[in-house]
């Protein structure tokens, strides 16, 4: 090949090359230096942002058109007398304004963003030289701090920045439902499964919960148990979203999503149901509660010394040595799996962003204490959210249903993108036993812990939880506590579960006291909003009770047909109390049959058999 011809070739294209580079810093430098440049208007600006409705269409959050000022300082002759005539009307000095306005070497300077249209179309009546306006949305509020920690905000660009507004910002924005680019004008509206009337009166009761005891932080999840929507998620301290940069990121926070904590006694209820699924006659069982138990090189203390304690004593007092005894009997393994099919250590995918998978440890990390420590709510840890799912799906009889806060998305045309449909994670745990969790959840309000939670209407059940703070620099625990209480009602048909938690009370009271109230201040109104009537705890237990009494005393076999789970329990609990014959379950329903029959001597009796029927 010619030496010369392909040296010439390559002194061509380097040539070329060269004129293409200039060309281009020629049209760079004059866009650059340009006296008439004038930003586009960009998507994100142009576009209106979805609104957020509760789920009866009342509006959370909108977006109103604004008039943002912004000014080519190139074109400003006179800085000092255009930020003169400025300044009166944007409420900014005139020295600060004129800065802006004299950066000759920018052809951009935003001035004022988002002004109502009496300022905006003053300024313009001026006719100053070198100011423009931009349309640009402002997002709105109308409730203020209802439902602000879900909901969350958005920043100065229209951007979202926590809750909904962030998770769900394509949507809302009009990118993810204008993918290629062509030009949306409205972002999608989000209706959320949030009642406003239920989300009030959970803000109402925990805002003064927090303040009376003096607490760091509260929260209320109210959770539809049948179907998993999030009717209300509450906390306090909160914040206004329409003034967001007033508060903290503390105040922005969604405790029920993002902080965990060790559940403590509630926590109870999982590993009975471990023990009601590993140990067949575990209900007929007794143990002894002297006020503490050593397990390996640990001494764990009881908040009483409660005596001789059945299963039932066990909930209804949240006796930690008595399950603690009775959890001897179930392998690690099998109490491992039973909380990781409840949902713990893992998110709910509840449709909330930032949500904490909470810790439960693998087997192969526990010492010999874990067990033990685990079936009284320590070394493991809950978000608020995923308590409330699991304590659902024992009062859903035994089905798990995932938590959901979105219940449709509308395109700005009107189709609807998304419908909400419960979504189930299946059956975590037989009828008959959910049926047997609940009436001892029954007893725990009855007469137990968490009397504070009752209804004069309705029949609650639920569980008190009481759990210290770790200490995060010494390690062990501190005196601080987390006070919670989770609340099912009714009894008969569980309609909502309610999830309260208040962390760090300055008067270190249980979950009993300060948690439980809160679930009796709102169960009424929350079933009485939802439409539930007529669904009373029958006075007939009470009355039947008061004739089994005298049944038993004479030695002999009470009828117990026809009875539901908390009667016969009742029973059972009053036959055991004098003559230790343990008994066993099964089916659900009333008592079909039984063994002794009716009227047989209980005299050298071995075992009480109780049959239930649904016919």
């Amino acid at each position: 090949m010619n030496h010369k011809v392909v040296n010439r070739r390559i002194y061509i294209a380097g040539a070329l090359c060269l004129l293409a580079a200039l060309a281009l810093i020629v049209k760079l430098s004059s866009l650059h230096f340009s006296h008439r440049i004038l930003l586009a208007q960009t998507k994100k600006s142009s576009v209106k942002r979805g609104a957020i409705k509760d789920s009866g269409g009342y509006i959370l959050a909108t977006s109103i058109e604004m008039h943002s000022l912004f000014a080519n300082p190139r074109e400003i002759t006179n800085p000092d007398e255009t930020a003169g005539r400025l300044s009166p009307l944007l409420g900014i000095g005139k020295e600060q304004l004129a800065r802006s306005l004299s950066r000759k070497g920018r052809g951009f300077v935003w001035i004022r963003r988002k002004l109502d249209s009496a300022r905006a179309d003053e300024i313009r009546r001026m006719n100053l030289k070198g100011l423009y306006f931009r349309r640009e949305y402002k997002r709105v509020y109308p409730h203020d701090s209802l439902a602000a920690n879900a909901i969350g905000f958005v920043g100065a660009d229209n951007e979202g920045l926590e809750g909904i507004e962030y998770k769900y910002n394509g949507l809302l924005s009009g990118a993810d439902t204008d993918p290629e680019g062509g030009g949306a004008l409205e972002g999608a509206t989000i209706t959320l499964t949030i009642d406003r009337y239920i989300q009030h009166l959970a803000e109402q009761a925990i805002a003064e919960t927090v303040r009376r005891h003096r607490a760091n932080q509260g929260t209320v999840v109210v959770l539809q148990v049948k179907t998993g929507r999030i009717l209300a998620m509450a906390r306090y301290p909160t914040f206004n979203p329409n003034l967001y940069f007033q508060f903290t990121p503390f105040d922005w926070r969604n405790f029920a999503v993002i902080d965990t904590f060790e559940p403590g006694s509630t926590i109870k209820i999982f590993a009975l149901a471990a023990l009601l699924e590993s140990v067949p006659g575990i209900l007929g069982q007794y143990f002894q509660c002297n006020g503490h138990i050593d397990i390996a090189d640990r001494t764990i203390n009881c908040t009483h010394t409660h005596g001789r304690v059945g299963i039932r004593d066990i909930i209804r007092h949240s006796c930690n040595v008595g399950i603690i005894q009775a959890m001897r009997q179930v392998r690690n393994a099998r109490y491992r799996e039973l909380l990781s099919r409840f949902g713990f250590g893992r998110v709910t995918d509840a449709g909330l962003p930032g949500e904490a998978e909470g810790i439960l440890r693998p087997t192969s990390q526990w010492s010999a204490v874990s067990k033990y420590s685990l079936s009284i709510g320590h070394e493991m840890s809950a978000t608020a959210i995923q308590m409330a799912a699991a304590f659902g799906a024992i009062a859903n009889r035994g089905v798990y249903m995932i938590p959901s806060i979105v219940e449709s998305v509308t395109s700005a045309e009107g189709a609807v993108l998304h419908r909400f449909q419960p979504r189930s994670r299946g059956r975590v745990i037989r009828r008959d036993f959910s049926l047997v969790l609940m009436d001892m959840m029954r007893a725990v309000v009855l007469s137990g812990t968490g009397v504070q939670a009752a209804s004069l209407i309705f029949a609650v059940v639920g569980k008190t939880g009481t759990s210290r703070k770790a200490d995060m620099r010494g390690g062990g625990y501190t005196d601080r506590v987390i006070a919670s209480f989770v609340g099912i009602a009714p009894y008969e048909d569980p309609e909502v579960c309610i999830m309260v938690v208040v962390d760090d009370p300055a008067d270190r009271q249980s979950g009993g006291e300060i948690a439980a109230p809160v679930v009796g201040r709102i169960v009424d109104r929350v079933l009485t909003r939802l439409g539930v009537t007529g669904r009373r705890y029958r006075a007939a237990l009470p009355a039947r009770t008061r004739r089994l009494e005298s049944r038993v005393s004479s030695g002999r076999m009470p009828d117990m047909r026809g009875m539901s789970v908390a009667q016969a329990l009742a029973a059972l609990s009053e036959i055991t109390r004098t003559r230790p014959i343990p008994f066993d379950l099964s089916g659900s329903g009333s008592v079909y049959s039984q063994d002794p029959a009716p009227g047989a001597s209980l005299a050298g009796a071995e075992r009480i058999s109780i049959r239930f029927s649904e016919e």
